[in-house]
């Protein structure tokens, strides 16, 4: 049956990348998964199809397209997308643009995307979903932070994006604090060098070099340390770093 039969998860930015492995790992652990993706509906067709074909018969699934920007953030809380988040067990925003670009080069239009997107958006989708955690005494929701985004750090190139990711791991905190007693968990994943289909094979090159391993960590350690943390009641608060140990 799995771990989650009879759940309802939620993956915004869930058709690529993390997400994707994500969503493949929830289905097969028997939640009945809403994969949300930006644009791409051919690329979430397949992956529907991946689900349907891998995971228990009993859980139903679906796909939802929906455009989120800071432009159309207003207009958020009432979409289709929400209402399937009001109504998830699991919550899990494995969404966020990254942004490198010097302080003094960050337009006003950028700080207002990225902080948005990378730290109101999954405000708003957790304020959304409480109340019907609170209403079961249960729930889980998992948010994707940036790269030892866990404390308060100095960011050369890329302040905007490190900011509004730190101020995730707070809200991570706040709602682990606030709401244990309801049977609800939040906890935080801070992924590294992470190998997705978005990378060209001379950029995982590059990158690859700079962990202290000299590989790239696969998006599905990622989305396995993500099942482990959303199957337990006793880890709640946590800022989970799955990186490699590197350091800048």
């Amino acid at each position: 049956m799995g771990i989650f039969a009879q759940k309802k998860a939620v993956v915004i930015g869930g058709s690529g990348g993390i997400g994707a492995k994500l969503s493949l790992k929830l289905a097969q652990e028997g939640a009945s998964v809403l994969v949300h993706g930006g644009h791409n509906s051919q690329k979430l067709s397949d992956l529907m199809q991946t689900l349907e074909t891998h995971a228990p018969q009993s859980a139903r699934h679906q796909s939802l397209v929906q455009e989120i920007t800071g432009d159309n953030l207003a207009a958020f809380p009432a979409s289709p997308l929400m209402e399937h988040v009001k109504e998830a067990d699991i919550l899990c925003v494995a969404f966020g643009p990254f942004l490198q670009s010097s302080l003094e080069e960050t337009t006003p239009k950028q700080w207002m995307d990225i902080t948005l997107l990378n730290y109101a958006l999954p405000g708003i989708c957790v304020s959304a979903t409480l109340p019907r955690m609170k209403e079961k005494h249960w729930g889980r929701i998992l948010l994707f932070g940036g790269t030892l985004t866990h404390n308060v750090k100095p960011y050369r190139t890329n302040a905007a994006y490190g900011g509004a990711k730190t101020a995730l791991c707070s809200l991570v905190k706040s709602t682990a604090a606030q709401y244990s007693s309801w049977g609800i968990t939040c906890n935080g994943i801070l992924p590294g060098l992470t190998e997705t289909e978005y990378q060209s094979p001379q950029l995982l090159s590059g990158l690859a070099q700079k962990n202290p391993s000299g590989k790239i960590i696969p998006a599905e350690t990622i989305a396995t340390a993500a099942i482990n943390l959303l199957s337990m009641q006793e880890i709640n608060g946590a800022l989970l770093n799955v990186d490699d140990g590197w350091t800048p």
